[in-house]
This record gives structure tokens, sequence and C-alpha cells, in this order.
């Protein structure tokens, strides 16, 4: 199978970009190697007190702006399940009323990225922490410093990190991105490009999984196999919902929510039911009981939802690990 190549266009802080990480996640998940994902920085607000989104209050008075994009938060976890927190939540104030930091951040880190042969995968993992800090930690990610320091919590140096995003390189790159996403007519958050073998296909705002699905295979052109997509009932597939498959698939990535297991097995959510929590979905209450008798998973109350994580690694939030790091420096 040849690679398929997804272009992203976002913005860290945009809900419906965090909400779409567990569609992203669980097509990594089944394609593997023969997927590629990267993000194409938007930058969707300048300047919070000139920015206006009259139908969500969104704009002008950054105290209210911050309690309307919340309240806007909340609405569209329930949709797309990705938790937020909304207690501590304080993204804009009139010293730091921009996206831009969040968008340059990430172009940062794939230049540095670069610098170390291209690890794109690297870039991805900080772009998550940015969202996660952002949306579920409280973090007011337009911060320098706190870009800095999630970097250093990704491995590189905080100092250089920094440097970087300060850079003329950086600046341009996210120019760069921006002239893009207007040659694209990139209106809506996200936007997705969908590459492979010489055709392409443009998705535009946020996509449930079974819609990516639908898309990759007609792009595919009968290359790329439905089997890779369907859910089945054998125990030796790996894309079955069995515990030791979903145990994997959390231990791989340290720090899972409800949704992203749902979305990577398949598993049919109840109609009327919030995307969020955990009894939504059919088998997840027990295959969830089943990963906490293991003592191998662990589970804790994030934001409006849950996280599950690997006992071997460190459960530590972003903020947390941060101030490990700062310890040891």
């Amino acid at each position: 199978m040849k690679k398929l190549r997804i272009t992203v266009f976002a913005d860290p802080v945009c809900t419906w970009c965090w909400g779409s990480v567990p569609v992203l996640r669980a097509l990594e998940y089944r394609l593997g190697k023969n997927v590629e994902i990267e993000y194409v920085m938007c930058g969707m607000i300048e300047d919070i007190r000139s920015f206006v989104n009259r139908r969500l209050q969104i704009g002008g008075d950054t105290a209210l702006s911050n309690r309307n994009m919340m309240k806007a938060w909340l609405e569209a976890s329930v949709v797309h399940g990705m938790p937020v927190q909304e207690h501590g939540f304080h993204l804009f104030s009139d010293a730091h009323p921009s996206t831009f930091p969040q968008n340059i951040a990430y172009v940062a880190a794939k230049l540095c990225c670069a610098d170390e042969g291209g690890d794109l995968a690297r870039a991805n993992r900080y772009l998550r922490r940015v969202q996660q800090a952002t949306a579920l930690e409280a973090m007011q990610t337009s911060r320098v410093e706190i870009l800095a320091d999630l970097a250093a919590v990704e491995g590189f140096d905080p100092e250089e990190f920094a440097q970087t995003m300060d850079s003329d390189a950086a600046k341009k790159a996210f120019a760069d991105d921006r002239e893009r996403a207007r040659l694209f007519d990139v209106k809506e958050f996200p936007t997705f490009l969908l590459e492979y073998s010489g055709r392409e296909s443009v998705l535009r705002g946020y996509t449930t999984y079974n819609a990516f699905v639908k898309e990759i295979l007609a792009l595919g052109g009968g290359e790329i196999s439905a089997r890779l997509f369907r859910q089945s009932g054998s125990g030796d597939d790996c894309h079955a919902p069995t515990i030791k498959n979903v145990k994997s698939f959390v231990q791989h990535y340290k720090i899972v929510f409800p949704v992203e297991i749902a979305t990577a097995f398949s598993l049919v959510r109840r109609s009327g039911r919030s995307a969020v929590n955990i009894e939504s979905y059919e088998q997840l209450p027990d295959i969830v009981d089943e990963l906490l008798k293991s003592g191998e998973i662990g589970m804790a109350p994030v934001g409006n939802s849950f996280k599950l994580f690997d006992l071997k690694e460190p459960a530590n939030t972003s903020r947390e690990r941060m101030n490990e790091l700062h310890h040891a420096w």
C-alpha cells in the first residue's frame, strides 16, 4: 500500500481541531506507517480584542471571551468527546490576546525536528501537548515561557525552543502556512487535505471517522482495503476491541480518553449520549473494568471526562511534568 498523506489545516486552540484528534489517532492506529499526518497552522485569532464572532459572542472583552469560549467548548465536547476543563480557564488577557504563539510553537517544533532528522511525529506529539494544556489543563498557552516548558516535556531544549520561536525562520514558516491555507480557501477549522497516489480530496470542518473512511476508500480507488477500517470479531485481529488490543493501544499512547478508544475500535455510541462518557459506548464500560482489573492500566478524572493511562508510565499532567523538569534543572 502506498502512503496516505493527511494535511490538517488547524489552530491549536480550535476545539474542533482538538475534537478531531481521536479520528486522526484512529487512522494512525489502523494504517500505521502507511499514513503521514502533518499540520498547517492557520492562526485563528490574531487579537481577541478585534476578533468578532457574534453567534458565540466571542471577541472584544477578554474576560467575556474566555467565558463564552469555554461555554462553546463544553457544548462541542458533548459532540466530539475530547474532554475540556472549565475551572481556571483564562486563555486570553490584554497581555496575551492572540493564538498566534501556539501556532508558531508548532512551526518551531517542526523546525527543531528538521534539525534532528525530520521526526514529524515528535512535532505532532508536541502539538497534542499544547492542545491538552490549553483545553484540559487551563494553561495560558499563549505565553512563550509556557510553550517552551511544554517543549521541554517533549525533550526539546526550552531556551533553544524559545529562540527558534522568535526566529525569522519560524515567522516565515508560519506566514507560509497561512498563505497555503489562503490558497486552499480554508475558512473552517479543521480542514483536511487527503493525498494518495497522485489523487487528492478535501474535507472541510469537523469530520467523523466514518466519513473519513468513506473518503479514504474512494480516494484509494480499491488500493486501500476496507478491512483496515472494519471492526472484526476475530481475537487475532489487532483492530478487534479485545482487552489485549485495547490495553496495547493505551500502553502505546500512554494517555488516552474514552472517545479515543471508542473511535479506534469502532465502538457504537448509544443514541443521545454525550461523547465524553464511558457509558455512552457499547462494550466500553466492560472493557474499562477489565483493564483496571489487570493492574496495568489506571484511570483518573480529567475535566468533564476521564483519562486512562499506562501505570508503567507517569500519569502526570503537563503542568506536573513541567514542575518536575524545573526541579531537575
